[in-house]
């Protein structure tokens, strides 16, 4: 992970700094913020690494940030956005899973309902990419952040669009963390992650929020809300199958 996240990064800017590439837009995550406790931060939030990380992905991913803003202190021209939880057509996510699952009426049980994640669509972040390349500020960050909800919240509105209730078994996280260090060592039980302790650390309790006031200011970024993001991902196809299927 520190391979693909890290050196990886370090490789392709330095790459397009050495090609003399006149704009290059990075793409890091809203994730190096760590947990934002519930908040809405801005830009210019600055996380303490004394209270450690959430997982490798959430280490690897902020060290990866901290390389493009190293490139930029050195004058390389380098622009930065960070999407949130990014969703849409062809996302094999298990984020993305439960909500199509609730909206299709297919999730059986929910789990860490309290992670909290600001959703956006992939056509929004691809948009949002391609203003931070026309317009964006070179050396600046840019959060491309959609509608803030917990799990709970947005299982349950996929299940309303859909037509459906939400699940009704919770499985509670205390079940989960007593069988963790089996599961990891067997690599992961059927249905489960292989990295279950890390799943729920970086999980429970959790929200990786962020305002997009600055993109929308800058770049004109104007995300959908999750409701319109839910119908354009899986209404099409949720109206096509309840058609009638000739003889």
């Amino acid at each position: 992970m520190w391979e693909a996240n890290v050196r990886a990064t370090e490789r392709v800017l330095d790459a397009a700094v050495a090609a003399r590439g006149k704009r290059v837009v990075y793409v890091s995550t809203v994730n190096t913020y760590g947990n934002t406790h519930g908040e809405q931060p801005d830009e210019t939030l600055r996380r303490d690494e004394k209270l450690g990380f959430l997982s490798w992905y959430d280490e690897t991913k902020y060290r990866a940030h901290q390389a493009a803003e190293e490139r930029i202190a050195r004058g390389a021209p380098i622009v930065v956005v960070m999407p949130t939880q990014v969703y849409g057509p062809n996302d094999h996510s298990d984020a993305s899973a439960q909500i199509e699952m609730a909206f299709k009426g297919k999730l059986r049980f929910t789990a860490l309902t309290a992670l909290g994640m600001s959703w956006v669509h992939v056509e929004d972040v691809a948009d949002g990419v391609v203003a931070a390349l026309d317009r964006g500020r070179v050396g600046e960050s840019y959060a491309l952040a959609g509608d803030a909800h917990t799990l709970r919240e947005s299982i349950a509105i996929a299940a309303r669009l859909g037509g459906h209730k939400p699940p009704r078994v919770a499985i509670p996280t205390r079940a989960l963390r007593l069988i963790a260090p089996v599961n990891d060592r067997l690599g992961g039980f059927p249905g489960l992650p292989a990295n279950l302790h890390e799943t729920i650390s970086a999980g429970e309790n959790v929200t990786y929020w962020a305002t997009h006031d600055k993109a929308t200011a800058e770049l004109g970024f104007e995300p959908r809300s999750l409701e319109q993001g839910i119908l354009d991902t899986w209404g099409t196809d949720a109206a096509s199958a309840s058609q009638p299927k000739r003889a």
